[in-house]
């Protein structure tokens, strides 16, 4: 149960974290995006989805964590670049995810 508590956590904060670190870096300069707060909210998510990752690591075995982090965040940042980004999700783009999908688990097992 605390797994997935983990993956779940690990999973919103990086997912958060990169579609807000896209949305508002998209087309700006530095100068403004070193006066956006949507930047520091963006790698203040990204921040702390590493410091769960390195707990998660403290409890579990690397190569139970590692795939199912990943694959979990891969298939979450494709459907939230989609549907916040307006990102195409391809067919060989879901394929992929299928791919790491499969992946994860044979590593997980």
């Amino acid at each position: 149960m605390a797994l997935i508590a983990y993956a779940i956590a690990y999973t919103v904060l990086a997912t958060t974290g990169l579609m807000l670190l896209r949305s508002r870096l998209e087309g700006s300069s530095v100068g403004e995006a070193l006066v956006d707060p949507g930047v520091y909210a963006g790698v203040l998510c990204y921040a702390s989805s590493f410091g769960t990752f390195l707990l998660a690591i403290r409890r579990f075995e690397v190569l139970t964590i590692f795939p199912i982090f990943t694959g979990l965040t891969y298939a979450s940042v494709a459907v939230g670049a989609a549907v916040v980004l307006g990102e195409a999700l391809t067919i060989p783009r879901i394929l992929g995810l299928v791919l790491v999908g499969a992946g994860a688990m044979l590593l997980v097992r």
